[in-house]
């Protein structure tokens, strides 16, 4: 019997590695973690308690440092990349990164991360 592949989402970075200039209690991602099954699609919301210049995501694959996925600056601004898109609501102060049709390179743990104006 063989099992689906499954991946595995967090917001908590391995080996000390941290995006720049976050503070947990300016941002709030959600969910926190996620377990899901290749080929679902899934959404991370990130909230913020005050107003970013910039608003951005990262991914830490498993034994690898952050690399940055997606950088946002206007409010409305969308970015799509390999089946990933994030989105900017300056407004509500929040920022999204979707994935459509997960894959196995797609696990990792995912972070969002801001620089104050």
């Amino acid at each position: 019997m063989t099992t689906p592949d499954r991946t595995v989402f967090s917001d908590e970075p391995k080996d000390g590695d941290s995006p720049p200039r976050v503070s947990s209690q300016e941002l709030e991602q959600s969910p926190r973690s996620l377990i899901i099954q290749e080929g679902e699609d899934f959404t991370i919301n990130c909230s913020s308690s005050k107003t970013f210049y910039t608003l951005g995501w990262y991914r830490q694959k498993n034994g690898e440092g952050l690399s940055s996925l997606m950088m946002l600056q206007k409010s409305g601004e969308e970015k799509s990349h390999e089946k990933i898109t994030a989105k900017l609501d300056e407004k509500k102060q929040q920022t999204s990164l979707h994935i459509t049709a997960s894959q196995p390179s797609h696990s990792g743990i995912y972070l969002c991360a801001g620089d104050t104006l």
